[in-house]
């Protein structure tokens, strides 16, 4: 019941904004599934008034199967505000072998947007980034698997991924010359759609850009080499970056014959 209580009055704080210019209050919900078993109460953010709760061990004649834990032993952790760096770090533990294990997070969209979280798997090192990644997927081994995890939050250190200064236009030769500029380094994809949003050819994918303005052609055919009718088009740029950070822009294009 306690458990429950707190879950509650950590959702109530994320959904109420300061009246006074002070920082709003924000929770995501962490959940870690493995075939058919799942722990999906767990909770982490930040508020005026820190919160945070030790979870009681499991019954022995009902064993959890998988369970996720922060470095507290508990399942909620809910931060004071903080000017600095924060890092919640926790543990997903499973005694089902050779599975996938998947975490999940819920509510990332309701983060005040100055507030960058990452999600780091400290094993491998990989990170990604929570607002576009719904999702983070690893193997379990053999006997009990114990994964460390964090998750790393600033806020406005780092430039966000952007697609900026996006132009298209025809050639005297008649094909059209793209143009955009990326604000960190990703892998893009480049694909021309008609008036109604409907694929007709796929310029370029999966292609790894850095930084900056670049600039590519489409020859005004489809996917089988046919030349397009006459008309208006949409070109659609869309960058991930290894974070699985993502972002997408359209720009219209009229194709004259």
């Amino acid at each position: 019941m306690v458990r429950c209580l707190l879950l509650v009055l950590a959702l109530l704080a994320s959904a109420v904004s300061a009246q006074d210019g002070s920082p709003r209050a924000w929770s995501v919900r962490l959940s870690a599934q493995v075939g058919v078993y799942q722990d999906s109460d767990n909770l982490f953010g930040q508020s005026k008034v820190s919160r945070a709760f030790v979870d009681p061990p499991p019954a022995p004649d009902n064993p959890s199967r998988i369970r996720l834990t922060f470095a507290h032993g508990g399942s909620v952790d809910v931060r004071a505000f903080s000017r600095t760096r924060t890092r919640w770090e926790f543990t997903v533990e499973t005694d089902v072998e050779d599975a996938d294990v998947v975490l999940r997070w819920e509510n990332t969209a309701k983060v005040p947007r100055q507030v960058n979280l990452r999600l780091l798997d400290v094993q491998t090192g990989r990170r990604l980034w929570m607002r576009t990644a719904p999702s983070y997927t690893f193997r379990s081994g053999r006997g009990v698997t114990r994964r460390q995890f964090a998750v790393e939050m600033d806020t406005d250190t780092q430039l966000p991924l952007r697609i900026t200064q996006v132009k298209a236009q025809q050639t005297r030769g008649g094909t059209i010359s793209l143009q955009f500029a990326l604000s960190k380094a990703a892998s893009t994809r480049v694909q021309v759609l008609s008036a109604g949003g409907k694929p007709v050819r796929e310029i370029e994918r999966a292609a790894s850009r850095s930084a900056g303005i670049h600039s590519l052609q489409w020859d005004g055919r489809d996917t089988s080499g046919t030349a397009l009718p006459a008309g208006a088009y949409l070109i659609e740029v869309a960058a991930v970056t290894d974070e699985l950070e993502q972002t997408r822009a359209v720009v219209p294009i009229v194709l004259k014959r």
